[in-house]
């Protein structure tokens, strides 16, 4: 199965329109169970939650492990105070913040343009510090350009120079304890936000008196996966916005001021998620599984295929097509469009997906018109689909940018 879908990314949406949403195929060398049908993959995630293992990071440094891999009261536990230490009006109370992240970081890019050649590389490294500042700031307070910032960057950067890496060894070991140790010194020094400021889902965790050693280290891991994931996200929204720079001018021209009704800028990224990005949730079998008339043995992989679920014609008219607009025109359910996972394990962490792509995209949008530097077919990266390896894009000071609001 691998080999067939590094070459062609529709095969597994060819084989749920044969064989239907359940089947059976193998990759590397075990046997796997592919579901193409998010109200299926819900139904099995609740119904045996307890025999389905999350596969994900091993953490032997962190006492606990990963998140996503607790079950049972563990999980709730921890869960639970993830969930109460984000909030989505800290998170968008930090809009300005996070702008000037992107705005700065794209000006830089823009100015060195004549040295770097625009280059793939010099773009993926300014999205990486992107994404890497934006985290730091949402999860951990930090101010932009301050010590502990620069501290935690280059910490972050030794844990993970290029991507996360998956099989941990005594170098992010001692990256992960630098990171931890820079915290620890942060939650001993930090008093109390002001009333009124927006305060970070570090501070929240403190407040609520729920920071322990597996918690602090879920933390770092997430700023860890979540800033390849963002800057994956981010390399995306630069490709759609290159394809039809109309949209960005209409983006460009939002109000600052959130409304009743969903932006235009918000349906962008929505569609984003749904076209790309969000692809998978793989568990493994603990034990023999019955699931309405399908038997599922020990040790197996099953897979609840997002990307392919996302292109249901039933669902989204037009399913292969980028189309934003049908994200201001109809509302999805979870049945339907699930870009955060499913149910006890979806990922407690849209609103900061939202907010830094919302930001990422206003810098954008605002300052420059875009340019693709390389056309090509999206390839398989070491764990998700990416836009072509040289991709990249020349970005123009837009003219009178719009500021409305």
């Amino acid at each position: 199965m691998e080999v067939l879908e590094r070459s062609d990314r529709q095969v597994l949406l060819r084989h749920a329109a044969r064989f239907g949403p359940v089947f059976k195929a193998v990759a590397y060398d075990v046997l796997w169970v592919c579901i193409v049908d998010l109200a299926t993959g819900r139904r099995l995630l609740r119904d045996h939650a307890e025999q389905l293992k999350p596969v994900t990071l091993a953490l032997p440094y962190v006492p606990g492990g990963f998140l996503r891999q607790m079950q049972g009261e563990t999980h709730r536990k921890y869960r639970r105070a993830v969930m109460h230490s984000v909030l989505d009006s800290d998170t968008i109370a930090q809009r300005a913040v996070l702008e000037s992240i992107a705005r700065d970081a794209l000006r830089d890019y823009a100015r060195s343009a004549a040295s770097n050649g625009s280059s793939a590389t010099a773009y993926l490294d300014t999205l990486n510090a992107i994404a890497t500042g934006m985290l730091l700031v949402l999860f951990f307070g930090v101010a932009p350009g301050s010590a502990p910032y620069e501290r935690l960057v280059r910490g972050f950067n030794e844990l993970g120079p290029h991507h996360l890496v998956w099989h941990v060894g005594e170098r992010e070991k001692q990256a992960f304890e630098a990171i931890r140790a820079c915290l620890l010194e942060l939650r001993s020094a930090r008093a109390s936000p002001p009333p009124g400021a927006a305060a970070s889902i570090l501070d929240r965790a403190l407040a609520q008196d729920a920071l322990d050693e597996t918690l602090l280290g879920n933390f770092i891991y997430m700023v860890e996966m979540g800033r390849y994931d963002t800057r994956g996200l981010f390399r995306w929204l630069s490709k759609y916005t290159a394809e039809q720079p109309e949209l960005l001018t209409r983006m460009a021209a939002e109000p600052d001021r959130p409304g009743a009704e969903r932006s235009f800028a918000e349906a962008f990224v929505l569609e984003t998620l749904r076209m790309d990005q969000s692809e998978r949730l793989i568990r493994l079998a603990l034990n023999d599984i019955e699931f309405e008339g399908y038997f599922i043995p020990r040790d197996t992989r099953v897979r609840v295929c997002l990307w392919e679920s996302h292109k249901s014609e039933a669902s989204f008219t037009d399913a292969l097509r980028f189309h934003p607009e049908r994200f201001l025109n109809a509302n999805f359910g979870n049945d339907q469009f699930a870009p955060f996972g499913l149910d006890q394990h979806q990922c407690p962490f849209g609103s900061v997906v939202m907010q830094t792509s919302l930001s990422f995209l206003r810098a954008l949008a605002r300052g420059y018109s875009i340019t693709a530097t390389h056309e090509g077919q999206p390839v398989r990266g070491i764990y998700v689909w990416e836009p072509a390896n040289e991709f990249s894009v020349r970005l123009s000071a837009r003219v009178a940018a719009s500021n409305a609001g």
